[in-house]
């Protein structure tokens, strides 16, 4: 998937003012600087997912990244898993749904 594309594609529709959008990327400066920020482009747009166009959000979420970058992953592309993946599901039956679903949310999200 290209992350880059889809990340300058969402950065231009939620912020349309280009002075918030550079605030923007000065918040999103501050990630991928360490060799434990993995994958920068993805959590970029991990982070726009779960803030939207809250400037704090995304400050917050990025802090939050810097801690740990699979946190966010998860919290935006696998919401249903990383809260019910414990549950009962001997078939897997369940799981296979809310992983349709996460794939299914997280697709319509980077198109809209």
């Amino acid at each position: 998937m290209d992350y880059e594309r889809f990340l300058s594609r969402k950065l231009e529709s939620l912020f349309q003012d280009p002075t918030e959008r550079a605030e923007v990327l000065s918040v999103f400066k501050t990630y991928g600087k360490e060799d434990h920020e993995k994958e920068p482009s993805r959590v970029k747009l991990a982070i726009l997912k779960l803030a939207g166009p809250d400037i704090d959000e995304i400050g917050k979420y990025a802090l939050i990244a810097k801690q740990d970058y699979r946190d966010v992953l998860a919290w935006a592309e696998y919401p249903r898993q990383s809260r019910k993946w414990s549950i009962s599901d001997p078939d897997n039956h369940k799981k296979k749904k809310l992983l349709q679903e996460d794939r299914e949310e997280y697709q319509k999200w980077l198109i809209t």
